[in-house]
């Protein structure tokens, strides 16, 4: 049996995944100072935990294993880069509290995960002083940035993981797990069911979207089969016009905003493409890259500023249009691209069905008007589907939920780490362990 200390222990990603190995390991003490998390790691593990300060944490007990994923703010991109040195009094210069207690308890395993810009120029040096440290006490390091796609889970979550092991232990160098296929798509982890407050309104679409979905609105192409509005070559955002023209195929058009969504990214080009089953960025959009990933999600953070994107039959613009009598079904419509914004319209009368706007190089959309067309939506995602994103079953989430609320829980979810790429790395390492679970 494996004794281990969870430190800055969170909802307890290292004990998931010893259990999801089915080896036998005794908690010889959690410290974790936020009370919500306590409550959830109580729930999770029927234990009585209270919160602890790290800083005042002096016990004599066994341990074989330390994990902790001291915090990160002071180091992450998306915070203030305040650092972590030894007695700066920064959230990530908790990190020395490790070494503390190392020196004190002096486990076989040292297990430690952070921000991959830690490795940066400017935070280095205490990466670096704390691999020197822990040689100090007698243990020889590993690290490596590992993505928890690469481990079985669609989210693009890159984190550094070290491993220091004891010198007396074993002769034999630790080797981080290799990355497997991801089999799993975002869809795989997505709930059936989802209330409605969860999808983000018109208006919040029109800002993450890119600047072609603020176009003018367009007007109503009035006239007969013999008159068109004059051809410009004007940029997206000016007034348009264009020729109508017959098309035998109309019907196999594609209404490209039915197929993806034009996303804000901070880079020359200006956007990414989000389609059915992408992960997005609802926030901050100017100052992002990376904010669309394929299939999977960006980095789940501690609010809920990720988004699904997904095919819907609520709400489409056709539909709002035909109710309204602003058209009528089979109608040629033409709208702003990007967005579902209501009023960037213009049509075609059914009386002259014959006829289609022009199709020019600028990416507008073009279909025929009916009550069931699909349409793109984006949405938050759900507390519950963080947690499954993060490595965890729906029964440790509904345990979870009784104890806290929506905005811990999504809190809870991204200070975790992912239970798989833990769970990968603990059954390479202790393989001794492994071995005897085996016998």
């Amino acid at each position: 049996m494996i004794k281990i200390l969870e430190l800055f222990g969170g909802i307890g990603a290292c004990s998931k995944a010893l259990e999801n190995l089915h080896i036998n390991y005794k908690l010889s003490d959690y410290v974790e100072i936020d009370k919500y998390a306590v409550a959830s790691f109580n729930a999770l593990h029927d234990t009585n935990y209270i919160p602890q300060d790290i800083t005042m944490w002096d016990k004599d007990i066994d341990v074989d294993l330390i994990m902790h994923g001291s915090p990160c703010q002071d180091f992450s991109l998306a915070g203030k880069q305040a650092g972590g040195d030894r007695n700066s009094g920064t959230r990530s210069s908790l990190m020395y509290e490790t070494i503390r207690i190392v020196k004190k308890v002096k486990p076989k395993y040292v297990i430690w995960e952070n921000v991959k810009n830690i490795l940066s120029k400017k935070h280095i040096h205490n990466f670096n002083a704390y691999i020197q440290a822990l040689e100090d006490l007698g243990y020889t390091s590993y690290y490596k940035v590992l993505n928890a796609k690469d481990y079985g889970i669609p989210q693009n979550r890159e984190r550094v993981f070290t491993v220091s092991i004891r010198n007396d232990i074993s002769k034999d160098s630790f080797s981080f797990p290799k990355p497997q296929i991801l089999k799993k798509k975002l869809k795989d982890m997505l709930e059936k069911n989802v209330d409605e407050k969860y999808y983000l309104t018109e208006e919040k679409i029109d800002r993450i979207s890119h600047w072609k979905s603020y176009q003018k609105p367009f007007e109503k192409v009035q006239g007969n089969n013999s008159i068109v509005p004059t051809l410009t070559a004007r940029g997206a955002g000016e007034e348009h016009s264009g020729m109508i023209t017959y098309s035998d195929k109309l019907e196999e058009t594609t209404n490209l905003q039915n197929e993806c969504l034009h996303i804000k990214n901070a880079t020359k080009k200006g956007y990414l493409e989000a389609k059915d089953g992408d992960g997005v960025y609802i926030t901050n959009m100017d100052k992002k890259r990376g904010t669309v990933q394929k299939e999977m999600i960006p980095t789940l953070k501690t609010s809920p500023d990720i988004g699904v994107v997904e095919k819907s039959l609520k709400k489409q613009l056709c539909e709002k249009l035909i109710d309204e009598n602003k058209v009528k079904e089979m109608d040629v419509i033409r709208h702003s691209y990007s967005t579902s914004r209501m009023n960037n319209f213009y049509t075609q009368n059914s009386e002259n069905n014959d006829l289609s706007p022009t199709l020019d190089t600028r990416c507008d959309c073009l279909g025929v008007t009916t009550k069931h067309q699909n349409q793109l939506r984006i949405r938050k995602l759900t507390p519950k589907e963080c947690w499954r994103l993060m490595g965890f079953d729906d029964s440790d989430y509904e345990k979870s939920s009784k104890v806290n609320s929506n905005a811990q829980l999504y809190k809870q979810a991204g200070n975790s780490i992912v239970v798989n790429v833990l769970q990968a790395i603990l059954k390479n390492l202790l393989k001794e362990e492994n071995n005897d679970r085996k016998s």
